[in-house]
């Protein structure tokens, strides 16, 4: 699919509200908080992991395409900054898919998207001001006390063959991704929101309301 040029792109994502930012920050929270009290589409990024890696070609996707016979260990024992490398050139790769995915659906209601993998630097050509979108970071102490909280996570460490070794490659990676994704959309002159766990989410979602200004926008 041609997607033609970042402008053209962007009006006809107009629509979009985007909330990236890094893993266990309460994103999709925040997010389901919103298309309930505003009425809007929800996209979930991570719930359209397996059909992208369907769709992934060699040629085109090389991370992609490489994902679908990874082993857990083929994932996260490799040193942290190669690790948020992959991470950040996979999420890239998946860019032109996000985009093909939301000028598919209605645009009858605002859509919602969330994602770690909204890419400050990809997002940022398609919005015309910055309170269409948000990043949702948490502090590296607030993602380690959460992550253990999730069970798949347990899950997935036991299929490593040195599973604490794993876990800090993994917590490595993903504060300094946080850290990477922060502060590229705090240059592009766009909002960041960092979680350490002080604030409840319901106020979280009040924030990124407000940054949105989805009230005020919906009674237009």
């Amino acid at each position: 699919m041609e997607l033609g040029h970042p402008p053209s792109i962007g009006k006809r994502l107009s629509h979009v509200f985007w909330i990236g930012g890094s893993p266990c920050s309460g994103k999709s929270s925040i997010t389901a908080i919103l298309a309930e009290r505003f009425g809007l589409q929800m996209y979930h990024l991570d719930d359209e992991y397996t059909r992208h890696l369907a769709q992934a070609v060699p040629q085109r996707h090389p991370l992609l395409y490489a994902a679908k016979g990874a082993s857990w260990d083929d994932v996260w024992m490799h040193p942290v900054a190669t690790l948020t490398a992959r991470e950040i050139a996979f999420y890239r790769e998946e860019w032109e898919m996000v985009v093909e995915d939301l000028l598919a659906m209605p645009v009858s209601s605002p859509i919602l998207a969330e994602g770690a993998g909204l890419l400050p630097q990809c997002v940022a050509p398609l919005i015309s001001h910055p309170q269409q979108a948000i990043w949702v970071v948490p502090t590296e102490e607030f993602q380690r006390r959460e992550y253990p909280r999730r069970d798949w996570v347990k899950s997935i460490l036991d299929q490593c063959k040195e599973p604490e070794k794993a876990w800090e490659n993994w917590m490595g990676r993903d504060a300094e991704f946080a850290s990477v994704v922060a502060q590229s959309a705090r240059d592009a002159g766009l909002m960041v929101l960092e979680v350490d766990g002080s604030r409840p989410i319901s106020e979280n979602a009040e924030l990124v309301a407000a940054h949105f200004g989805l009230a005020s926008n919906l009674h237009l």
